[in-house]
């Protein structure tokens, strides 16, 4: 994982399998944006009861599962997963996921238009992402 604040200044530099499993966990939490990427072969899916299912995406040795929670109508509204955390350098498993806030449909698919990315600790939910999708294409044939 490289960040680069305003692309050139270096702030984070890491690789491994706890950063591996963590790229495959955000794989899973933005694929409802894409639906079609569920069908990925790396990807098995199971039931858990009528508005969970568990999901896990295995791919070159790393392993990441997570949960999906559905609404009535079928839309998802939550994805949890433990995921690593760096934690006064070293990395531990922490709750993390996303919030499903808002459900609208682009080129008549639904996805998630609001969403929001927490982490958990024992007492409270640490919002650290939040973002809202206004307009989406799917199958652009030319060069943006």
């Amino acid at each position: 994982m490289s960040i680069k604040l305003l692309s050139l200044f270096p702030v984070v530099n890491a690789t491994g399998l706890e950063i591996d499993q963590g790229t495959l966990l955000r794989y899973l939490a933005e694929m409802l944006w894409f639906p079609t990427a569920a069908l990925n072969p790396y990807i098995i899916w199971e039931s858990i009861d009528e508005n969970s299912a568990k999901v896990t995406m295995s791919y070159q040795g790393v392993t990441a599962p997570g949960v999906f929670t559905f609404n009535e109508k079928g839309d998802i509204v939550r994805f949890m997963a433990k995921r690593y955390k760096e934690v006064v350098g070293k990395y531990v498993l922490s709750d993390w996921g996303g919030i499903y806030k808002e459900i609208k449909e682009f080129n008549e698919i639904r996805i998630p238009s609001k969403s929001e990315v927490i982490w958990v600790d024992e007492k409270e939910e640490f919002n650290w992402f939040q973002c809202e999708i206004t307009d989406l294409e799917y199958n652009k044939h030319n060069v943006y």
